[in-house]
């Protein structure tokens, strides 16, 4: 092989070892911003080396960082992400391609890896390529804070980017709501309503596009009355200029409250826009006080069952549960159908009518749409904030929805992270005075969290959004 075939080689195997040497050397000291920053500074300077040996090292050099920024790029999803990895791919070749080219092939590959640089910076949220501490978080428990990747020590999951988990890093729900209906909700009459998403800087509608799928759907719709106790979850369609139609038929003569669960593609953070449906007799009802604790619900005969690993869930606690069903003649249920991808969703009120969970059962996303499980639903209960939550479950059995209500507390953690002892809360019994079956903690081994498990559940801000009629547009 001549000197020049030889050299021409070479790009590809420094390709090869800074694969090999990356992800055990330097991929958890940099993040995104510390190599978007680094590739800048190296690119600027290529149409100005004239020397092989400072070509090859700084061509070593970009290849390393663009390989460490595609194993860190874990904030883009979807088309973005493919369109993330083609371009990193041409942006390594046109590297290669300055190399070991001719002045005229250096050239023109040195513009085509300045154009394809800018393309991908395009792909990222903007976070993501801002120059900040780097901090590492659990997605399950964001008051820890690492200053390197690496395992959560309270659950074992891995440790994520800071601005992928927390979303303070944004000034704040980007997306606004308002509902728009022809009048004021009527109990058992079917409400057909509209929801207006829009951008609070500007104003300007927000279409699909603007938005990533999370389960499914790339719009869920929470849905419930002031006392908690009427629950709805909804999937609008499209109806034009950022409007989505969707329609429910109300149970209770009492202001209803809707969150819309979104995953904006401009900051990749899922957030909560809020608005609220006036009835006929607004904000007249209100929540039970001091409601007691019930894991125990029974619809047409089914029997729904909450159990969880602790009798006693404290705020900031991850516990691990599981909803049991049984059918009516007191078999195990194994007729779960799929719901958005799952065998079934959770969905948590605070009593503040403000803060709303959102949980997923662990497992594999379900693309078998004739798929059956049960009778047993295993998920993750987390609550940042002490009180009362009214926690509904989703199942789909033989087609139908059912929604059996429960009522959790999460206690005060004591100064110190001190636990008390573990003396159970006042619930509400099963049948036959029956209290949910739990084994001690020390006969059960640790337990390590599905990499499939639910997201960070998110608290919503308390803001109203004005309520528009039809007639007024």
């Amino acid at each position: 092989m001549s000197r020049s075939n030889s050299r021409r080689q070479q790009p590809g195997w420094l390709l090869l070892v800074c694969m090999i040497l990356w992800p055990c050397h330097a991929r958890a000291q940099q993040t995104v911003a510390q190599l978007a920053g680094k590739i800048d500074s190296e690119l600027a300077g290529l149409l100005s080396i004239d020397s092989s040996t400072r070509k090859q090292e700084l061509s070593a050099s970009l290849v390393q960082y663009v390989t460490g920024l595609k194993w860190q790029s874990i904030m883009v999803f979807g088309s973005r992400r493919e369109q993330l990895d083609g371009k990193l791919q041409q942006l390594i070749q046109s590297c290669e391609q300055w190399q070991s080219g001719s002045s005229a092939e250096a050239r023109a590959a040195a513009e085509r890896a300045r154009k394809l640089w800018s393309e991908i910076k395009a792909l990222y949220p903007r976070e993501a390529l801002q120059l900040l501490p780097p901090l590492w978080s659990c997605p399950m428990h964001q008051e820890l804070m690492e200053t390197g990747a690496g395992d959560c020590p309270i659950c074992g999951m891995s440790l994520e980017p800071i601005y992928v988990t927390q979303p303070e890093l944004t000034a704040g729900p980007i997306i606004g709501a308002e509902i728009i209906a022809d009048g004021p909700l009527e109990v058992g009459k079917r409400a057909d309503l509209r929801i207006r998403l829009f951008f609070l800087d500007n104003s300007q509608p927000v279409g699909l596009s603007d938005l990533e799928e999370a389960h499914t759907r790339k719009i869920h719709l929470l849905i419930s009355d002031i006392t908690e106790t009427d629950y709805h979850h909804e999937h609008p369609e499209p109806a034009g200029d950022g409007q989505y139609a969707f329609s429910f038929t109300p149970q209770r003569p009492d202001t209803y409250r809707v969150w819309a669960d979104l995953l904006p593609v401009r900051t990749q953070v899922q957030q909560y826009s809020v608005a609220d449906i006036p009835s006929s007799t607004p904000r007249q009802a209100k929540l039970v006080e001091n409601e007691a604790e019930s894991r125990y619900a029974e619809i047409d005969g089914y029997k729904f069952e909450l159990s969880f690993e602790k009798d006693v869930i404290l705020e900031r606690d991850t516990v691990a549960g599981k909803l049991r069903v049984t059918e009516p003649d007191g078999q195990p249920c194994k007729k779960l159908g799929v719901v958005m991808g799952a065998f079934g969703h959770f969905v948590g009120f605070g009593d503040d009518f403000s803060t709303v969970l959102h949980l997923h059962p662990t497992g594999p996303l379900i693309t078998d749409p004739d798929a059956r499980s049960g009778p047993e639903l295993p998920f993750y209960f987390r609550s940042n904030k002490t009180g009362l939550f009214r926690l509904f479950a989703q199942v789909k059995i033989e087609g139908k929805d059912f929604f059996p209500r429960f009522v959790l507390h999460a206690g005060l953690r004591l100064p110190g992270d001190a636990r008390p002892p573990e003396k159970a809360a006042r619930v509400a019994p099963g049948p036959e005075g029956a209290y949910p079956a739990s084994e001690p903690d020390a006969a059960r081994p640790a337990r390590r969290r599905s990499p499939h498990a639910s997201a960070l559940p998110l608290a919503a801000r308390k803001r109203d959004q004005p309520f528009k009629w039809a007639s007024s547009r």
